[in-house]
């Protein structure tokens, strides 16, 4: 049945001759139902809005009916008559059995789902490639998607279409040296979440243009399936002379990988003689700068004891962390050797299951360029989550404009809301409508 399928896409021609480029502007998610049978999509009613919207892309989410697979092949034509291309969007291993729903009907079996979405995809062009949500933090793992078979998939997919892509979805923090080393050389771009403001996604662009610098650093590393108690501690100490204690200081570079709500939990400190001289509670800390005044913690004496790294002040039972220092400079006091990538300068002051990487300054090589379509939040709910204030209609317009300046300067493909409210009357739909209107009108003054 599968080889017919492609024997005659074949020749009627419906083979998709490319994946266009982007820009990729639209949704994700959200999806209009019917009002007398909730378990179906309102196909019509979708690409009426998406046009209404400015969106010429639509990312189908299959999760919350087993009908979604299904339904997304009544959405295709529609969609392609419209102008929309579209993205299968799939959940991982984390969001699936239990109290979770699967991804239907082919559940965790990714391989499979890659066959049927690029068959799919050679009956409609605008079928341009699959997402898959939450990933890296099931890559690499057994029994989900070790490189291994997240090798298999994409190429499975591109058995039967060579043309569709495989965007995994990540956020801003996940974008480093394991990307770099193990997902990029396999997939055909990302689509990432959320994004602070642009220089968290111009951070990230470094990694995907493979042009990064990570200068030399240590960070400290707190693995996720384990649990602390309240006083755990990875810390690395040096001794120091005190030289001038009226001008003394420290500074240096610090960023953390964690990017949620939690706080009081994984605190960052630099202590004087076990003393706290600054702390910072780790949680979407980006590239900061911390300049430390010691004159009163070194007072009156010759000599002190510097304590850098991280301190739990609660208990954690399933809390990652990757917390990292560079750039340190001293004033007023002398130390042996500042350097933070030099294992051999450092004494390591461990209790519970912390432990440090220690690593020289390393540059990209330009090998590769990624693209990266952002995924704001259209709603309002998350946003509150990510950011912390109430959201509003000019927040999140405002969010998606700063991103569509990103595209229109081409650095990234694509810019695709998350969960935006498709009602009608929806206050967010219509300002991010009018950003979206506002885009498409430069674009074409170009």
């Amino acid at each position: 049945m599968k080889l017919a399928l492609v024997i005659a896409a074949v020749l009627l021609g419906a083979v998709a001759s490319g994946a266009p480029e982007g820009p990729f502007i639209g949704d994700y998610d959200a999806e209009l139902r019917l009002p007398d049978d909730r378990a179906h999509v309102d196909c019509e009613l979708m690409v009426q809005r998406l046009k209404e919207l400015g969106a010429n892309t639509y990312m189908w989410l299959m999760w919350h009916s087993p009908n979604d697979w299904d339904d997304l092949h009544d959405f295709l034509p529609l969609a392609q008559e419209a102008g929309i291309t579209v993205w299968a969007y799939l959940v991982p291993h984390s969001e699936s059995g239990g109290r979770w729903p699967y991804s239907e009907p082919f559940k965790l079996d990714y391989v499979r789902w890659a066959q049927e979405i690029a068959l799919l995809s050679l009956q409609y062009d605008n079928l341009v490639g699959y997402v898959i949500d939450d990933f890296w933090g099931n890559f690499d793992r057994p029994e989900r998607f070790t490189p291994e078979y997240t090798s298999e998939m994409v190429e499975a997919g591109k058995a039967i279409n060579p043309d569709i892509k495989f965007y995994p979805l990540m956020y801003y923090r996940q974008f480093g040296l394991d990307f770099v080393e193990k997902l990029a050389p396999i997939i055909d771009g990302t689509v990432a979440a959320y994004p602070k403001d642009r220089q968290e996604i111009e951070r990230a662009l470094t990694f995907l243009n493979d042009e990064y610098v990570v200068p030399a650093n240590v960070t400290v590393v707190f693995p996720a399936p384990m649990p602390s108690q309240v006083g755990d501690h990875g810390f690395i100490t040096q001794t120091a002379e005190v030289e001038d204690a009226g001008q003394a200081s420290i500074g240096f570079h610090y960023r953390d990988s964690y990017g949620g709500p939690t706080h009081g939990y994984h605190v960052m400190q630099l202590r004087v003689d076990g003393e706290v001289v600054w702390e910072e509670d780790a949680g979407g800390r980006d590239d900061a700068e911390a300049t430390v005044d010691l004159s009163e913690a070194v007072a009156g004496k010759d000599e002190i004891k510097l304590a850098l790294g991280v301190f739990d002040k609660k208990g954690v039972g399933h809390y990652a962390l990757r917390a990292q220092f560079s750039d340190l400079r001293v004033k007023g006091i002398q130390m042996v050797d500042a350097d933070l990538s030099n294992p051999d300068a450092w004494k390591q002051d461990i209790v519970g299951p912390f432990d440090f990487e220690f690593s020289p300054m390393l540059t990209g090589e330009d090998k590769f360029n990624l693209p990266l379509i952002v995924m704001p939040s259209g709603s309002r709910s998350e946003y509150q989550h990510r950011w912390g204030e109430e959201a509003t209609a000019e927040l999140i317009s405002t969010k998606v404009r700063m991103i569509l300046e990103l595209v229109a300067e081409g650095k990234v493909q694509g810019c695709v809301t998350y969960c935006l409210n498709k009602q009608a009357g929806s206050e967010d739909f219509d300002a991010v409508a009018a950003v979206i209107k506002e885009f498409w009108a430069r674009q074409k003054e170009k």
